[in-house]
């Protein structure tokens, strides 16, 4: 077991928290790969994985060995064979073993299955990692808990745990936004030897997301990355974030030329075949290769994974651009309460809420059938849209609906407790609307986008045309160019397979299948600068967008042609895009589903 859960810990005196109760006030959090979850049970590594990561970072019998993540004992287990494999005696084996584990559930179990197979480790033990001082050891194993931020308490004494550990590896800038994943590696890492090896197991938002960049960093400086390994196929069973696998040595300094390898395992290769595939031909191993002074921290590393020479031949056209140079992009409608402004067709007519207080809403691509939203579409959700106060609304069943709002027990996401009404929530206390349930006002000061790109994109890919201009919810980014240029022609360049191909690489992928376009880093994709097109090419994009809605299957095929055509590029470079979005879009498929389908094919 690899991450979890831990029973939540109730402190009277808020001051007075613990870095014990910090790592342990995590109840309801969904796991990457831990020993619980609120309804899913217990979540196992895989023992091929753990055994694949030891063998390659514990070389010799007299190695010490720590591990981040202790849970049941995958990783202990599996280090500790590795290390009886490499002659060390039955005893001495036992010794070189270090971490702790908060659980003491899980930690009984694993004391129960080491009883078994009549062992005790004595440095493995049943408390805080944060608060035990282990020794300086030669390997690095596991994987640390993924616990998402909001659900980390106190997590200021954490990071002074962390800047303290690393006083002497040099700066260390962590945002508030960082994942606990992230503080267990780095409160870590500084205990390697030189020399010593990181096998680890982790969520790989890290790659692409703003907290994950001074872990990047610390990577570069610190370390000769050998090899980060991402899997096609889903890993945990009862959990969808898409795991990566970092090996990698420690170095006295950086080697800006060393070539770190971004290895992409496809079909469900089983992962103890890696090394004898590598090197060879192979179809279920995509391999890249960048300098380790090319990898910048403020990018996102993912696309080494996906699509690294097509993207970088596209996104260094003179004809292309950053996005954020093309339109301005920002997040949907966020209400910091959806579970009241947002009903459903069926809600909203079970409230009888008047209509003069609900506004048609675009919740998600998943309720748009067509790429056109008209003005006679008929809403699949409403926002409920209101800016007058209480005395103004006497016998009404608005009313009645924010009365009752007012009343009901809510669950503070992220915290143990919850709230009477939801305007006793902090966040919607924290926005300073003159009354709580008002977003009319500051909706129809921002606007709304005629242009929708979904945030979530699965198999299929669909620009939106806002023309009815519903209310866009939080999961689409809107797209406000400037004035000059008709929607279409934008819709052309952002429906094209070039745009999606772009916005796929740049999307951190979840362990289910789905692209999530994170609403600050699109500003950085790349399209094409409809700024540098001709008056015709323009036309022609219009045009071809139009064909594109006439057509029952909506296939892009007439605009990519065009696109193509302007772009000047040649039926082999064509070719290579269309096999590259292929690729990435089979990775939308259901990775539970693949991974069934290997189960019955191997």
């Amino acid at each position: 077991m690899i991450g979890k859960i831990s029973s939540h810990h109730k402190v009277e005196d808020k001051n007075q928290v613990s870095l014990t109760d910090a790592v342990s006030s995590t109840n309801n959090t969904q796991i990457f790969s831990g020993k619980k979850t609120r309804a899913l049970g217990s979540i196992y590594t895989p023992r091929d994985f753990a055994e694949f990561l030891t063998a390659w970072a514990i070389r010799h019998p007299e190695d010490h060995v720590l591990d981040v993540g202790i849970g049941e004992g995958a990783f202990v287990f599996a280090a500790y064979h590795r290390l009886l494999e490499l002659g060390a005696s039955n005893i001495i084996a036992q010794q070189q073993l270090f971490g702790a584990e908060i659980d003491n559930s899980a930690y009984s179990k694993f004391v129960e299955s080491a009883r078994n197979i009549d062992a005790h480790f004595l440095h493995l033990t049943n408390a805080n990692f944060f608060d035990v001082e282990f020794p300086l050891v030669e390997a690095i194993v596991g994987n640390p808990p993924y616990i998402r931020r909001t659900y980390i308490n106190n997590v200021d004494a954490i990071r002074q745990s962390v800047m303290k550990r690393n006083l002497l590896a040099g700066e260390l800038s962590m945002t508030r936004m960082t994942d606990m994943y992230i503080y267990f590696l780095l409160h870590a890492l500084p205990l390697l030897k030189p020399g010593g090896r990181l096998a680890v197991i982790t969520a790989d938002p890290w790659l692409n997301v703003g907290y994950g960049e001074a872990f990047k960093k610390y990577l570069q400086q610190h370390f000769r990355i050998e090899m980060l390994v991402s899997l096609d196929r889903h890993v945990f069973y009862d959990a969808d974030v898409k795991p990566v696998l970092i090996l990698a040595t420690k170095s006295e300094s950086p080697d800006l030329e060393w070539r770190v390898k971004f290895v992409r395992v496809k079909n469900g290769l089983p992962i103890g075949h890696l090394h004898e595939t590598l090197y060879s031909p192979n179809s279920d191993i995509a391999c890249s290769q960048v300098k380790s002074g090319e990898l910048k921290a403020f990018t996102p590393w993912d696309i080494h994974f996906k699509a690294p020479e097509v993207y970088e031949e596209l996104a260094t056209h003179k004809l292309m651009t950053h996005m954020a140079n093309v339109a301005e992009t920002r997040i949907g409608i966020q209400t910091l309460a959806k579970e009241f402004f947002v009903l459903t067709a069926e809600q909203a007519n079970t409230a009888q809420i008047e209509k003069e207080f609900l506004e048609p809403l675009a919740q998600s691509i998943r309720y748009v059938s067509y790429p056109k939203i008209d003005i006679n579409s008929e809403p699949n959700h409403y926002l409920f849209y209101c800016d007058k106060a209480k005395d103004d609304l006497q016998k009404t069943r608005a009313l009645e609906y924010i009365l009752q709002g007012e009343t009901s027990t809510v669950e503070v996401r992220g915290k143990n407790f919850s709230v009477v009404g939801y305007h006793n929530k902090e966040r919607i206390k924290k926005a300073n609307r003159n009354f709580w349930y008002n977003l009319k006002s500051s909706l129809e000061q921002r606007g709304r986008a005629t242009i929708l790109i979904p945030r979530l994109i699965y198999r299929n890919f669909t620009i939106v045309w806002n023309v009815a201009k519903f209310v866009p919810g939080e999961l689409f980014i809107e797209f406000l160019p400037p004035l000059g240029i008709d929607d279409d022609a934008y819709l052309a360049i952002l429906t094209s397979s070039i745009t999606e191909l772009m916005l796929r690489a740049h999307a951190q992928i979840y362990g289910g299948g789905t692209f999530n376009i994170n609403p600050g880093r699109i500003k950085s994709v790349p399209v094409l600068n409809i700024a540098l097109l001709t008056y015709q090419q323009q036309e022609a994009l219009k045009q071809s967008y139009q064909q594109y809605l006439s057509d029952e299957t909506h296939s892009s095929s007439s605009i990519d042609d065009l696109i193509y055509e302007i772009l000047e590029l040649d039926t082999t470079k064509r070719q290579r895009i269309n096999e590259t979005l292929k690729d990435l879009r089979q990775l939308a498929v259901s990775s539970k589903q693949v991974t069934k389908l290997i189960a019955v094919n191997p």
